[in-house]
């Protein structure tokens, strides 16, 4: 099994309340949502059809919605799918903030 790298991605306001960011960290194409305070990393693909969710994602009370076909994945839920056509949830990271900094582990 191999160890989570951790990488520093910047600055905690670079990621505001509800924006979707994406970001290529460490090769690994990724979207970062703050919601309710904290931020949250996943792959930055929708596990229905490859598109990026920082282009064509919108993240709504508690969802990641892809504009493309309408799937809807749970962000209170380490991206489990809502709605379909996507089968499989999200790829999460581990992501945390510490004084101001936010860093990612893949």
């Amino acid at each position: 099994m191999a160890v989570a790298q951790r990488y520093d991605v910047g600055s905690g306001t670079e990621f505001p309340e509800g924006v979707i960011v994406g970001k290529n960290i460490g090769g690994q194409d990724v979207v970062f949502i703050r919601r309710l305070g904290k931020v949250q990393c996943y792959f930055d693909q929708c596990t229905h059809q490859p598109v990026k969710l920082s282009r064509c994602g919108e993240a709504t009370a508690g969802k990641l919605v892809c504009q493309v076909h309408g799937g809807t994945f749970d962000l209170d839920n380490s991206g489990a799918v809502l709605v379909d056509p996507p089968m499989d949830a999200l790829k999460s990271f581990v992501c945390e903030e510490t004084a101001g900094q936010v860093a990612v582990y893949i």
